[in-house]
This record gives structure tokens, C-alpha cells and sequence, in this order.
């Protein structure tokens, strides 16, 4: 199923470019790495991360070429992609982007080392950018893996906050998000002031981004995710839907829920009967408001920035992070 926001044809074709640059850098002089990086590389994807740092370099830029940040781009790409394979390899995952992850075809060994390649391909193609943004971009990943430390530690923790769910997302999601905007500003010249709406924005789409996804886990279906649904319950990971629930007067129900997130109740009837709680607890629509919230944030980071056609578009890409629960 094509994304909405793909429904443009100018981001069309900036995917597409994307894609074929991605073909042409994962080359080296094993054609077995080569097959097994872009088979995870090439898979699909929403590509947001590099459409929203090509989108902020022409907007901050005065519409220079793409290519001069296309790589850049990448770059945040490739790094989200080899934290994906790390995220198939501990939740033991089958599927990714609509077929087999990269560990369920060519084994936990040989994702391991691809993941490991990606990163150097990556932190490769930033270090063409300079210092400034090189270290950025470890910044950035190292926010990563403590956003993602930070959740694992969680995991099975019924008495997290909401505050606590917000600093994981910030930092495996939201800053990483931020950073591409961020580098993209910096390498077209921008003035200070447009590099910090750039990544104020970009980090509240981030934001909203993920609350989403963990929305769509619950009531989403595998066809339109691209990987199984109900990962968060099924791993015991507290989300902001979750945390809503518990919080409920209901206390047969929420008895019932605690079950099935420390791994008590894991058939299929005691997650169903979970999930509906959750849906009637209102903790999705409670987990909507909040994610349109951090949507107003992006929009007001970008009450000054110069109006563009490329600006029209970042608003519609932003606007489409939402328009996925419909």
C-alpha cells in the first residue's frame, strides 16, 4: 500500500533518487554483503528520515541541487535502517518491511555484520559533510542506542510514567529525527535561527511519529505496518496507549492487563481481550491528542521560515504522520 504522503509526485521522485543512490553506494568487494545490504536497505521504507533533511536543505538553501545533500540524507538512512536489523535481532523478529527480516533469511551472524557495515557506510558518507556534522551525527546515534537502552531496561515496567515514555522516545526516535533536519540546515548555510526550527520541527514530527506507531501496533493491521502487529504487549513494552490504560478505574480489567504485559497471559484471547481495554480505556485517543500535539510544536517551529513550495511540501509530509491512524 503506497504511503499517503508518496501520493505527491515531487516526493516520488525524490525517493526514487533515493533508492538509487542507496543501490550504488552499498558496493564492496564481497557481493554476498552487497546482496544482504540492500536486500534490508532496498526493502521499502517510508524514507522519511532523508526526505525530511532533503526537504529542509532546500528550504533552507534557496533550492540548491538535491544532490549536494542527497548522500547526507543517506546517511541518516542507513543508520536507521542498521538499527532496525538490531531491533529484529533482540525481538527475534520474522518479518520487516513486508518480508522476512534480514535475520529470519540470512541468520542473526550475518545481520550482525551487515548492520555493522551500514553504520560505517553511514558515519562514511557524513564525514564528506564536515566536522560540525559528523558530530552531530554521533550525537544523534549515540542518543539512539540510549533511547534504546533506556526502553529495554523498561520493558515490563507497569508503573512507568508517561514522562519516562517521552524521554525513551525523544532519544531512540525524536533527536534522531532532529539531527537530519538540523545537519541539512547547517550544510546548506543556514542562519542559526532556520537550524533550530529545523530541528525543533523535525524532532516534534519525531515525536508524534512514534506515538503513532505505537498506536498502530495496536490497531493497525500487518499488511499496512509491514511487520506483525502487537510486538509492544507480545515484548512487554509500555507505551504511551498502555500507560493511559492502567491508569483506569477499572480495576478487574486493568488486573487482566497487567497479566498479559508481565508475560502471564500471552494467548491470543488475553491479548485480544487486553487490546479492546485498551481501545475502550480511551488511552487511544488520549495517545491521538498527544502526538497531534507535538504535531502543533513541529507547525509553530516553522511560523518564520521563509514560505516556499518546498516548505508546502515538508507540511504535507509532517501532516501525513497523523493522517496514518485514519
Amino acid at each position: 500500500m503506497k504511503e499517503p504522503f508518496l501520493m505527491n509526485s515531487g516526493l516520488t521522485k525524490i525517493v526514487e533518487q533515493i533508492n538509487r543512490r542507496i543501490s550504488e553506494i552499498l558496493v564492496s568487494e564481497s557481493p554476498e554483503l552487497d546482496e544482504m545490504s540492500r536486500y534490508t536497505s532496498i526493502a521499502g521504507g517510508k524514507r522519511l528520515r532523508p526526505l525530511m533533511a532533503i526537504l529542509a536543505y532546500q528550504i533552507s538553501s534557496e533550492y540548491e541541487d538535491i544532490q549536494k545533500i542527497l548522500d547526507l540524507a543517506i546517511a541518516y538512512e542507513l543508520i536507521h535502517t542498521a538499527s532496525l536489523v538490531h531491533d529484529d535481532i533482540i525481538d527475534g523478529a520474522s518479518m520487516r518491511r513486508g518480508r522476512p527480516s534480514l535475520n529470519f533469511k540470512y541468520g542473526m551472524a550475518n545481520a550482525i555484520v551487515v548492520a555493522d557495515y551500514l553504520f560505517a557506510v553511514a558515519y562514511g558518507l557524513g564525514s564528506r559533510y564536515g566536522a560540525t556534522i559528523s558530530q552531530i551525527m554521533a550525537v544523534a546515534a549515540t542518543k539512539l542506542a540510549e533511547g534504546q537502552i533506556n526502553e529495554s531496561i523498561n520493558l515490563g515496567n507497569l508503573n512507568i510514567t508517561e514522562e519516562k515514555y517521552f524521554e525513551i522516545i525523544s532519544g531512540k526516535t525524536a533527536y534522531f529525527f532532529g539531527a537530519g533536519a538540523k545537519c541539512a540546515a547547517i550544510a546548506a548555510n543556514a542562519d542559526p535561527k532556520t537550524i533550530d526550527s529545523m530541528f525543533d520541527f523535525a524532532y516534534n514530527v519525531g515525536m508524534a511519529f512514534q506515538i503513532t506507531d505505537d498506536i498502530l501496533d495496536l490497531i493497525g493491521s500487518e499488511e499496512s505496518m509491514g511487520k506483525p502487529v502487537f510486538t509492544d504487549i507480545k515484548h512487554n513494552a509500555i507505551t504511551l496507549p498502555i500507560i493511559y490504560a492502567l491508569l483506569s478505574d477499572d480495576t478487574k480489567m486493568v488486573n487482566h492487563l497487567r497479566l498479559v504485559m508481565n508475560g502471564q497471559r500471552q494467548d491470543k484471547e488475553s491479548i485480544d481481550i487486553a487490546k479492546a481495554f485498551i481501545l475502550n480505556s480511551g488511552g487511544i485517543d488520549y495517545s491521538v491528542s498527544r502526538a497531534k500535539k507535538f504535531m502543533d510544536n513541529a507547525m509553530a517551529a516553522l511560523k518564520n521560515t521563509r514560505k516556499t513550495p518546498d516548505l508546502e511540501i515538508l507540511l504535507e509530509l509532517a501532516s501525513s504522520i497523523i493522517s496514518r491512524i485514519s
